[in-house]
């Protein structure tokens, strides 16, 4: 009875959810380790800027869209030295110049990555709720509140770096040495507490029209 068991377990173990080879808990667990970044980037620059750190917005210190990159950079990346387009290298030979053309891409499409997304999410909440989460209209060539070539290419450079030079071969040490059970019992509970939270902070907009500042820290 209990080699049956097992087995079963063995078999069940086996059975993981991967997306193009990498199991999604990895990718989740890095998901959540972006969202604590993100939180703590956005202080940073909150800080040098306004000398203030605050919630942004959320319970916990995690900003909840930062945790899809790990997801899309997967997707759309691969890798900074040889990009992948969903699992399909895009260059063929593996040479020097292909190296340096993929890093150029990739930086490139980060920092779009990063434009397209601030500019979709601040006019979303901003068409849907009237609310203005963050505004960059004081920066030179800035498009709209939202989005600018400035935090795009801030964000975005640093966003790549993180990429090229913890992300990879993060993700590569806890595929070889972490433990997966350890792993998927964190992304189930703080996935879960994170999501909890963006559903409070989304219907605190959604009820009092304004965002969620729980606390803020004047350091000037």
């Amino acid at each position: 009875m209990e080699k049956r068991e097992d087995s079963v377990g063995a078999a069940m173990e086996n059975k993981r959810l991967t997306i193009f080879g990498v199991e999604f808990v990895w990718l989740a667990l890095m998901g959540i380790a972006m969202a604590f970044i993100g939180w703590v980037a956005e202080n940073a620059v909150k800080i040098i800027s306004d000398g203030v750190m605050d919630s942004r917005f959320h319970t916990l210190p995690f900003i909840s869209p930062y945790a899809l990159i790990p997801f899309a950079v997967h997707l759309m990346l691969g890798n900074a030295d040889e990009l992948t387009l969903f699992g399909k290298k895009v260059f063929r030979n593996n040479t020097a110049f292909s190296k340096v053309l993929s890093n150029v891409v990739a930086l490139s499409m980060i920092c779009l990555a990063v434009f397209l997304g601030e500019l979709a999410v601040g006019n979303l909440w901003d068409i849907c709720f009237g609310v203005r989460l963050w505004d960059y209209s004081n920066l030179p060539l800035q498009v709209t509140q939202y989005a600018g070539l400035i935090p795009a290419l801030g964000y975005g450079a640093g966003a790549y770096l993180l990429f090229k030079f913890a992300y990879t071969p993060l993700l590569k040490l806890l595929r070889t040495k972490g433990n997966f059970r350890a792993a998927k019992a964190v992304v189930a509970v703080l996935g879960t507490l994170i999501v909890a939270d963006t559903f409070v902070m989304a219907m605190h907009i959604a009820v009092l029209g304004e965002a969620p500042m729980l606390w803020q820290i004047c350091l000037r």
